[in-house]
C-alpha cells in the first residue's frame, strides 16, 4: 500500500489532506517547483494552495505570492476536481485582475498589485466572502479526485 493510499484511509478529511500534501511537498525540490509532479499531483497542490492563500489573505495574497504564477493551472485544477462553482468564482476574480492573462512573472504581478484600485479590491473582497461560504466541499472533491486517480499518485 502506498503512502497516499494510507493517507486516504485517515478518517478525518483535513488530516488526510494534510498528509497527502506532506507527501507531495517532499517530492518537490523547492516549495514552488512542481516539475517533479505529474498532472494529478499538481492538481491536488494547486487546489490546496489556492484554498490556503484565499483563507489566509484573499485574492491579493494569492496573486502576490508565487501561487499567482500558476493562476491558469489553478483554475484548470478546480475544474478537473469538479469544483465548478468555485472555478466560476475564481474565474470572476481573475477577470478583475488588470492584465489578462495574469502574468506568470511574480515581480510584474506585484507591480500591478501595488497600483490596484479600490473598486477591484472591493470586488475581490466580495468574492472572498462568497468563497468562505464553501458552496462546494473542496476537501471532499479533492480527496475524491485522488481516489479516482490513485494510480497517478506515486
Amino acid at each position: 500500500m502506498s503512502e497516499i493510499e494510507k493517507a486516504l484511509l485517515i478518517k478525518d478529511e483535513t488530516e488526510s489532506i494534510l498528509k497527502i500534501q506532506e507527501i507531495l511537498w517532499k517530492k518537490t525540490e523547492l516549495f514552488d517547483d512542481f516539475e517533479n509532479l505529474n498532472e494529478a499531483e499538481q492538481t491536488f497542490l494547486y487546489v490546496e494552495i489556492l484554498e490556503a492563500e484565499i483563507n489566509n489573505g484573499g485574492f491579493d495574497q494569492f496573486f502576490f505570492n508565487s501561487s499567482g504564477d500558476y493562476a491558469t493551472e489553478t483554475l484548470e485544477a478546480l475544474k478537473r476536481i469538479g469544483a465548478t462553482k468555485t472555478a466560476k468564482l475564481v474565474e470572476e476574480a481573475y477577470s478583475y485582475f488588470p492584465e489578462n492573462p495574469i502574468p506568470k512573472n511574480n515581480e510584474k504581478r506585484r507591480e500591478i498589485l501595488e497600483n490596484i484600485d479600490e473598486q477591484t479590491s472591493e470586488k475581490w473582497t466580495q468574492l472572498e466572502d462568497k468563497f468562505y461560504l464553501y458552496e462546494e466541499n473542496i476537501g471532499s472533491l479533492v480527496l475524491d479526485y485522488v481516489r479516482k486517480n490513485i494510480n497517478d499518485f506515486k
